[in-house]
């Protein structure tokens, strides 16, 4: 039996209101382990995910 992604059965992390907590949460977490500003780090990965960059493994 194929299994579904949370994301997608969970109304809760759909959409771009998801999007956007899930960035804040991130960014607040990077904030406390690096002591850097939550906006700054939440501006950079906003960037990253509009440039529509993909990670390639070695």
């Amino acid at each position: 039996m194929k299994q579904k992604l949370l994301s997608k059965t969970n109304p809760y992390l759909r959409g771009e209101k998801a999007a956007g907590r899930r960035v804040r949460s991130l960014a607040s977490s990077t904030a406390i382990e690096t002591g850097k500003s939550i906006k700054v780090i939440e501006e950079r990965i906003n960037h990253l995910r509009s440039s529509k960059r993909r990670v390639t493994l070695a």
